[in-house]
């Protein structure tokens, strides 16, 4: 795609392709990275005037994290709560669509004036929806709407539709391998102190960092004063089969503390200390975790990056030792 990008800025702007290619290196490193080549790609030809916006019609599927400027149609399943928040910066609201045709589906992400698109929407609705694709904390698609994407209703008849289901299997820890949705009871034997808090933007709640002037750059909205903060956790797992490093990204964290990003962000802002906050964990008891295990490429070892935490149900671990027992 990057070739075809690059061709078509060459013939409608005279410039060398080797030229063009070093603006988009030059922004992505204005931006830190933080974009693909053919992200800065587009960006390069609209401040040279030039028009290569193009819509890549997909069945869900096939859409993967990274993806730029993607077109999909799918039915509404699930229309989740708009959910409120604030911080001592500002307050926003997020609201989460899953839809779906009849190949899989995929989650929505809106923020803020986003929601404002799926309003009188409703589930079993039909909806077109343009935008580019993100990757969340487990590696699964999600798509984000962003400055130049749309949601709007469509007339096309999803016959059948797919419901792409995450099922967690039990398993040991040392029967744990890279990729499947997995669930693993494991009490938290360590805790790492290492940086609790990450910069996130206020408005799309992805994750931010500074670029050589110092400051706070999105990909999608730019510079930010005053970013939000997002949480993550890490230690060591061990349900006596083996260990492993475990990380809490966000929502999962404060399961695991007991308290909110921003009841933390402003604990340790008093107590200067990472003790105050991770203290609080109780390390050996037991939970059940859900997720996904991944292979940490600067270690060379698996890390499991978890999506669910939940207290342990007597109940429900005696019947599933009875079941095992009868099957």
């Amino acid at each position: 795609m990057l070739n075809e990008l690059l061709k078509k800025i060459s013939s409608e702007s005279g410039m060398d392709e080797r030229e063009i290619m070093d603006r988009i290196e030059e922004k992505r490193a204005e931006l830190s990275d933080l974009i693909s080549e053919e992200g800065a790609a587009y960006i390069v030809a609209k401040e040279l005037g030039i028009s290569i916006v193009k819509q890549e019609r997909l069945d869900i599927s096939h859409v993967i994290p990274g993806m730029q400027n993607v077109d999909v149609v799918g039915r509404i399943t699930k229309l989740s709560p708009v959910r409120e928040f604030s911080t001592e910066k500002g307050s926003g609201r997020v609201a989460n669509v899953t839809i779906a045709d009849e190949t899989g589906s995929v989650r929505l992400s809106l923020w803020n004036d986003e929601i404002k698109s799926i309003e009188g929407m409703e589930t079993g609705d039909t909806i077109r929806v343009r935008g580019y694709v993100k990757e969340d904390n487990l590696g699964n698609p999600e798509i984000r709407i962003g400055r130049y994407g749309a949601i709007a209703k469509s007339d096309e008849t999803i016959a059948t539709i797919k419901q792409t289901r995450r099922s967690a299997e039990r398993v040991l820890i040392r029967d744990l391998s890279e990729g499947g949705y997995k669930e693993i009871r494991s009490p938290l034997i360590q805790i790492f102190e290492s940086n609790v808090f990450y910069e996130i933007c206020p408005q799309c709640r992805s994750r931010i960092k500074l670029d050589e002037k110092e400051d706070f750059v999105c990909a999608d909205h730019g510079v930010i004063e005053s970013p939000d903060y997002g949480m993550i956790i890490s230690g060591i797992a061990d349900d006596g089969s083996e260990s492993i490093r475990i990380v809490f990204f966000n929502e999962n964290a404060e399961k695991i503390l007991g308290m909110t990003t921003k009841e933390a962000k402003k604990l340790f802002d008093k107590k200067k200390k990472l003790d105050a906050i991770l203290g609080l964990i109780p390390l050996g008891r037991e939970f059940v975790f859900e997720g996904r295990a991944r292979r940490n490429q600067l270690f060379e070892r698996l890390e499991f990056i978890t999506s669910d935490v939940k207290p342990v149900d007597v109940k429900q671990e005696i019947e599933m030792i009875l079941n095992n027992l009868s099957g």
